[in-house]
């Protein structure tokens, strides 16, 4: 067996964010690298991320390529504290802020610009003016990367940490862009309204996510052309943006494993956790919580249950665990929260033996990621009106995973990357607007030879070139074909016969906020729902239904939930996003009709909708890990009792042990026609269990 790389077995960390400004002389005059150093070993870390440099700019090194601070008063900070970490037997990741604060007032040239030919600063970024983000296709991508090089020149450390690399919903317009984007597309001016029809703009989208791609390999090069054993690990929490990220593949791949802060509740930890690992070039992926309630709030830490509950999550999900703290601005640390955190750490520490790279993840249904449909291709609007033109995917993706968990079944990501669909039993394509030819053959091929799938929306009617196709890509296997939109706030209507009759009446049909697809169906396609519409849209000021709702008045005949049967596989398609409606009606509805796709799933269980439930495979070791997570939107979790579990195994495979970890205490369970069931007689936060074969 290969030895281990260090990320895979040092899975404890800590980042402190140290963002303090040089103005004032008792500014990091109190700190120091021993006690920095302590707090990490009464934390028990496995590694520690320290700063070498903030998003002012301001390094805390003596360097000659940057801006030093100016409260170093020839103090070596970052230098002594690796040394007091290697000391005490902790390695250092190192982090770098690409935000330059310093750097963008000393030369203007160098500004990431807005439409209005203002920087960040100036424009308020995130409702701030103390953030100054430079542009890459300046001398401020070189000047970066000759920083960084003059860094890991100096110091010891097992990798980097690069954090706030991207364009941040804006679309620059400083003169190296407006060159670069001229020269490469020949388009004489950068486009000013984000319209995914329009060739110029989609042009522009490439170019972003290319520029990027290609600086982000500049990063890790520069790194590694020097230093190859050192991992380079590039903030990525940015793809969940779209093409206001302008993260693509390339992007992606810069980065030795993927990494992220997150500030959602456990359903974020469970999509992130699982998308991040399926998209990570190694594994485990790296899931990042900051201890206080949201990074703005510097005393607002969380209970400790929260910060157990997301190591346990880290846990479920095959992840390493990082805690953020903020860095006092005269240098202190709050010895308090390292006491807590070394609680969270100890309670980690005893699992994390079950955590391996090579796990594979066991699922009933895959979300389908598609980073080129992260767009709203319902929306030509100026692209500096950010809410407006921005990807409605997140909500949609996120319901299906809280659906998915409230029904038990387990869930994974696919998408181009992937290079056998085969595997997953159900794909979900929500709102998958742009998919190329190569990735639309890749569906075809997998339902024809038996897959089953769940689209919805604008799957496949825009083509990543030109825009609106003629009609969906996927149109054959849909038995659908496009005929018009409608305009927002729809309904769709149960027919005869149709599950949707246990939910809703013609008369009370179910309501969706967004548009609906006009379909002609093919003659062989099964309609379960149809299109209900109200007399106007919500705009009407005069000549509308009722004044505060819009009530369903016109029933259309056309289909607007529909099954069809393709080759040896099946697909529904949904005419709207019913799975972005975060109602308990809509998700009750959308929850029934997977469970029609998946029939039977993994696995059978009495738990409240509320448990999470994970299983890995790894085979290596011969075993299947099986976690059980007790997670409720009130924490601590109530104890839960007599939960009843049982799993479908491949045909002719049985375990030999059911374990409990991390004691590994046998626990009785009986074969069943197609597996094994067993009785979890009580979980409070979290259970894993190991069936060993």
């Amino acid at each position: 067996m290969a030895e281990k790389k260090w990320y895979e077995t040092h899975l404890r960390r800590i980042l402190v964010d140290m963002h303090i400004p040089d103005w004032d002389p008792q500014f990091m005059s109190r700190f120091s690298a021993e006690n920095y150093a302590e707090m990490m070993k009464l934390a028990n870390v496995s590694t520690a991320e320290i700063y070498a440099g903030s998003c002012l700019g301001l390094c805390y090194w003596p360097t000659r390529v940057g801006y030093a601070h100016r409260q170093l008063n020839g103090r070596d900070l970052l230098g002594e504290t690796i040394a007091a970490c290697e000391k005490r037997g902790i390695p250092v990741q190192i982090y770098l802020n690409v935000w330059n604060l310093a750097a963008y007032k000393e030369h203007p040239e160098w500004r990431l610009l807005f439409e209005n030919g203002k920087g960040s600063c100036e424009n308020k970024l995130w409702d701030s003016s103390r953030y100054g983000i430079c542009c890459i296709n300046t001398g401020f991508g070189d000047f970066f990367l000759r920083e960084l090089d003059e860094l890991n020149s100096l110091y010891k450390g097992v990798g980097y940490w690069i954090d706030m690399l991207g364009w941040w919903g804006v679309v620059c317009h400083c003169p190296g862009c407006a060159v670069r984007f001229r020269e490469e597309t020949g388009y004489e001016s950068i486009p000013e309204i984000a319209d995914w029809n329009d060739q110029c703009f989609i042009a522009l989208a490439k170019c972003r996510e290319r520029w990027l791609g290609e600086y982000a390999r500049k990063i890790h090069d520069t790194i590694q052309k020097k230093t190859p054993d050192r991992t380079v690990t590039i903030q990525s929490g940015s793809i969940t943006l779209g093409w206001h990220g302008g993260i693509n593949p390339d992007f992606i791949r810069a980065s030795d494993f993927l990494a992220g802060d997150f500030y959602g509740g456990l359903t974020e930890q469970s999509v992130i956790s699982k998308l991040f690992g399926r998209l990570s070039a190694h594994r485990p992926m790296e899931f990042m919580i900051p201890r206080c309630e949201n990074l703005l709030q510097h005393t607002t830490e969380r209970p400790l249950s929260n910060l157990r509950m997301r190591s346990f999550s880290a846990i479920a999900n095959q992840s390493s665990f990082t805690l953020i703290d903020a860095i006092d601005p005269v240098g202190t640390l709050d010895r308090r929260f390292y006491e807590h955190a070394r609680a969270v750490n100890d309670s980690y520490r005893r699992y994390e033996k079950y955590i391996d790279a090579s796990s594979v993840p066991m699922a009933d249904a895959a979300l389908y990621f598609s980073s080129e449909s992260q767009v709203n291709v319902e929306t030509a609007a100026p692209a500096e009106k950010r809410a407006e033109v921005a990807s409605k995917q997140g909500a949609g993706r996120h319901n299906l995973a809280e659906i998915l968990i409230s029904e038990h079944l387990l869930y994974t990501f696919t998408g181009g990357f992937d290079p056998d669909l085969r595997k997953h039993p159900l794909i979900l394509l929500h709102d998958a607007s742009r998919l190329p030819d190569r990735e639309c053959e890749a569906i075809r091929e997998y339902v024809r030879n038996g897959g089953k799938l769940y689209a919805s929306a604008n799957t496949s009617l825009y083509d990543p070139e030109t825009g609106l196709r003629p009609d969906f890509r996927l149109a054959d296997v849909f038995g659908v074909h496009y005929d018009g939109k409608t305009d927002p706030l729809t309904y769709i209507a149960p027919v005869r016969g149709s599950f949707l009759e246990e939910f809703c009446t013609p008369e009370y049909p179910v309501i969706l906020d967004s548009r609906q697809i006009l379909l002609k169906p093919d003659p062989d396609t099964e309609i379960l729902g149809e299109l209900v519409l109200p007399v106007s849209g919500p705009d009407e000021p005069e000549f509308f239904g009722s004044a505060i709702s819009n009530p369903p008045m016109i029933r259309t005949g056309r289909p607007a939930l529909v099954r069809h049967r393709f080759g040896k596989g099946e697909a529904i398609y949904c005419a709207g996003m019913l799975e972005n409606m975060g109602y308990d009606f809509q998700k009750r509805i959308v929850g029934a009709l997977l469970r029609r796709l998946t029939g039977p799933g993994i696995l059978r269980t009495n738990a409240p909708k509320t448990v999470e439930i994970t299983l890995f495979r790894q085979e290596e070791r011969k075993r299947w890990i099986l976690n059980v997570l007790n997670m409720p939107s009130d924490l601590p979790p109530q104890p839960l009792y007599g939960i009843r579990i049982g799993l479908r195994l491949p045909a002719g495979l049985r375990p030999d042990r059911l374990l409990a970890a991390p004691e590994e205490t046998p626990v009785p369970f009986e074969p069943t026609a197609d597996g094994i069931r067993f009785t979890l007689e009580e979980l409070h936060e979290f259970a894993m269990l190991i069936l060993v074969f």
